[in-house]
């Protein structure tokens, strides 16, 4: 089984992100990350040490594991570790409306949706054959609706990202 050479200068065109989506996806699965990692510090102390040394969907299953997210968010999280991963393997992947869509209608079942991002990215995508007829917002708006409730989960827990940016701040110049 041999995989399709692409020429270099489409893989450019590609990289270079001209729609938006890879940037958004890098972005948000960041964020998600960051808030996993938040979530499983201020839960279990003693969990904090091996955050960083593992895989995203472990610290996915792991968050679960705690009950810091629930299946239906569980779902949704690894939905968007998958398509993260697709684009690590083949910076030109594209994934689907129907792919897209999926993961919008599963965050909407499984994530407040505060400010209707999730409303709005999936009436964006109705009617819509390609990912590039859609307005590149709405994949950020994804994100930004999960990030909330994670951020909320970390609030209930009495976390402060304020705080703990000013703690690694600290922590980083006294390092130096």
């Amino acid at each position: 089984m041999s995989k399709e050479v692409i020429p270099f200068d489409e893989l450019y065109l590609d990289a270079v992100d001209p729609d938006g989506l890879i940037s958004s996806f890098i972005t948000g699965h960041l964020m998600i990350e960051f808030m996993l990692i938040k979530l499983v510090e201020i839960d279990s102390s003693k969990l904090s040490i091996c955050e960083n040394k593992i895989t995203h969907c472990r610290l996915i299953n792991l968050a679960s594991g705690l009950d810091l997210i629930d299946d239906k968010q569980t779902e949704v999280l690894l939905g968007i570790n998958v398509i993260r991963n697709k684009f690590a393997e083949n910076i030109a992947y594209r994934p689907t409306i129907e792919e897209v869509k999926h993961l919008f209608i599963l965050a909407k079942n499984s994530f407040k949706d505060l400010n209707y991002g999730l409303i709005k990215g999936i009436a964006e995508l109705e009617g819509k054959s390609s990912i590039y007829e859609c307005k590149p917002y709405i994949y950020s708006n994804l994100f930004t609706q999960i990030a909330y409730d994670l951020h909320e989960v970390y609030q209930e827990f009495s976390g402060d990202i304020i705080q703990a940016k000013k703690d690694k701040d600290t922590d980083s110049e006294s390092e130096d």
